[in-house]
């Protein structure tokens, strides 16, 4: 698709901007910012980068999102990051699958791209806002309401235990820099998160 041109106006009125991004595209360029941030992680993405995989101008990306900070927002807003998780009907196989691909996500590079995407948050309230109404948010309910179909709606710390097994995750991995076995410690996790009250 050719790239939307500025044209100006024949009588020297203000310049017409050219046709809006279609919705399809403008998801396409949406998902292709969480592919690289999975990959590069938010201080090393550059727009350059995102235009590239999306294969379309970086003049496109700028007329719909003139900062990084818009563009890396939208993306978590976006119906590519707003997709169901997968609920088989068995909560802790589903726990578990879900932790597998969290500790997979965190070896080795993982690690280091999401401390620096937590550090570049710090400094972007606005963003890290976001971030915490979108990812986080539906991350925690979804691991909430598999905790909740075998122990109850009202099981006692059902907040804490869904926080538990990716904070033990992140904190591994991340500030501790230890590898992982991701299905072994999908399997110690799950077992701690529905165990019951002593």
């Amino acid at each position: 698709m050719a790239e939307e041109q500025v044209v100006g106006g024949p009588t020297g009125a203000a310049p017409r901007r050219g046709r809006r991004l279609s919705e399809e595209r403008s998801e396409h360029i949406l998902g292709t910012v969480l592919e690289v941030l999975h990959d590069q992680g938010y201080d090393q993405m550059r727009m350059q980068d995102v235009a590239d995989r999306a294969c379309v101008g970086l003049s496109t990306i700028y007329r719909r999102w003139p900062t990084k900070q818009d563009l890396v927002r939208a993306s978590l807003e976006c119906e590519r990051a707003t997709e169901k998780y997968v609920v088989t009907g068995d909560p802790r196989a589903d726990v578990k699958a879900f932790l597998m691909g969290l500790a997979d996500d965190l070896n080795g590079d993982g690690a280091q791209v999401m401390l620096g995407f937590l550090a570049s948050l710090r400094t972007d309230p606005e963003l890290l806002g976001v971030y915490r109404e979108t990812a986080i948010a539906r991350m925690h309910e979804h691991l909430k309401s598999l905790l909740a179909a075998e122990l109850g709606d009202d099981f006692r710390d059902l907040d804490l235990r869904a926080a538990a097994g990716p904070a033990i995750l992140i904190y591994t991995a991340a500030v501790c820099g230890q590898p992982m076995e991701p299905e072994e410690m999908a399997t110690r996790l799950t077992g701690l998160m529905f165990s019951p009250v002593p």
